[in-house]
Parts: C-alpha cells; structure tokens; sequence
C-alpha cells in the first residue's frame, strides 16, 4: 500500500484551542513526521489528531518546512455549499480528494467541511507548497483562503462524519493548476493597471488604501501594496506606505529600500492591484 508523508500532532483533541492558550508551545512541537497509509491517516483525524507537512525537529515553522504530501480547503460558508454531498458534486473533488471530513466547529445548522488532497508526489519546497495551495484556492474561490501556509496545521475531527474518497491528486495536475493560476493572475494585473492609468491621482490612491486594513490581508498582498506603491511614486511615497502598512518600527521602510529603483522586478505589481484589492474591502471608485 501506497504511503504519504505528513506529520501528526501525538494529541487527540475534541476542542480547537484557543488563542493566547500556553499550551501553545508545547502543541507545536508535538508534530512527528510519518509516512502514513490514507485509511491510517483517515483513523488519526476521526480521532482528534491534527496534522501538518513534515517539518525538521518535530517544530512546526515554515523555517522548518521539508516536505508537503497534502493540501487542504476548508468550506466554512455555514449554508448548505459546505457539505459533503455538496463538495462531492464538484468533479475535481470527486476525482482528485482523498478524505472528507466535518470540522471542529461544524454544526447541522451551520455545517463546515474539510477536503483532504494527498498528492502522488511530495513538494520538497516551502515556496512551491504556498505556490502550490494558492492554486487550489484560486480554483476554490468559496474555500478559506488562510488554507496556504506551509506550516499551517489542520485540526482532525473526533467523532467527526467523514467520507474516505481514497483518490490521488497527481503533482502534474498541480502543476498544469499552477500554470492557469498564474497564467489568469498575469492578465488580471495587466486588465488592472489598463484600467488605473494616467486619470489615478494620490488622493484616490489614499481613498483605496483606507478600505485596505492593513493587518487583514495576507503578508505576500501587504508586500504587494508596498511594491506597488513604490513602482508609482518612489521615494515619494514612502510616507503615503507608512501613513497605511502600520508595521513595527523601521519595517516599512526596510522593506521599501530592498525593492529596485527602477520597479522592473519580475511579477512587479502596480496601482491597479492595490485597487483591485481595496474593491475586495468594499471600496468603490468615484468617476467624474
């Protein structure tokens, strides 16, 4: 029987614990690199256990990061749309997803569910894993989008309603995911800045970012903004990225002066992104 590489806390939990809790610490280093069977893995989660990618030293950091043989969404909408039939109606997760299974918080009037992908292949790189999940996310617009970071555990489920698929993702179905993720982001970026051209001024830019909580987006889009900004206005507005990214002291402004000059980096990002992004918070342009 085929195995796959995923590490497992040793604690079988019935509750998700909860934030500033000192067990904390000890919970993160409770993770042991395994080469399961899906059946054995399946067991561990209706059990409580969590699980993670492999990570060196049993200590869950994306610094530590070795190998990922999984992906994970997490279909939290609380209607209808997050249930196990329901998921089992979309034809890459019938065909592609290895376990099924109800969440911790999941309740018959607010269900939530979990798809468990095991790949044929690990991804040996902490940044081709986040490459990798953010694909999958992208297919899944309606999954949690928290579900990308390499060291991001998932809770397993005691007692839980659970649907073992037993199938197998491909790494070159991954990878052709990639590609079309990529591909789509490109002419999104490009449409984007097609759009916010010469009539964009600082003040609207100001508008946009006051919609953008800076501590409610993901690290890579907080970059983003900086880099976008930067790309517009150079030293310019280094005042303008530090009035919104509310960092710790001095954070901005290293992070500013390790982009080039001259903006051309590879993927560089532009004003329209960051408008892209503020629509996401309910911003909208005022056209004259």
């Amino acid at each position: 029987m085929t195995t796959y590489r995923v590490a497992v806390s040793s604690y079988a939990l019935d509750r998700k614990i909860p934030p500033g809790d000192p067990f904390w610490q000890t919970f993160n280093g409770s993770f042991a690199n395994r080469e399961l069977e899906p059946f054995d893995l399946a067991a561990m989660i209706y059990d409580g256990h969590p699980f993670t990618t492999w990570h060196a030293n049993h200590w869950r950091t994306s610094a530590n990061y070795q190998a990922g043989q999984h992906l994970g969404l997490d279909f939290d909408a609380g209607d209808a749309t997050s249930t196990i039939p329901a998921l089992l109606k979309s034809p890459f997760i019938a065909k592609h997803s290895s376990i099924l299974y109800t969440t911790p918080s999941h309740t018959a009037d607010e269900p939530r569910a979990r798809a468990v992908f095991l790949l044929d292949t690990p991804i040996m790189q902490a940044t081709n894993y986040a490459l990798a999940a953010s694909a999958l996310l992208w297919l899944f617009s309606g999954a949690d989008r928290q579900c990308k970071d390499p060291a991001r555990f998932f809770y397993g489920s005691k007692g839980c309603e659970l649907e073992f698929v037993d199938h197998v993702l491909p790494i070159a179905t991954v990878k052709h995911l990639i590609r079309q993720y990529q591909a789509t982001g490109q002419r999104e970026r490009q449409r984007h800045e097609r759009t916010f051209t010469a009539t964009t001024d600082q003040a609207e830019v100001a508008d946009a970012l006051r919609k953008i909580p800076a501590w409610g987006i993901d690290y890579d889009e907080w970059v983003a903004v900086l880099m976008a900004l930067h790309r517009e206005y150079g030293a310019a507005g280094l005042s303008l990225a530090e009035s919104w990214a509310d960092g710790a002291p001095g954070e901005v402004e290293r992070k500013w002066k390790s982009f080039r000059p001259d903006g051309n980096v590879a993927g560089a990002v532009g004003l329209g992104s960051v408008f892209a992004l503020a629509k996401r918070f309910g911003w909208e342009r005022v056209t004259q």
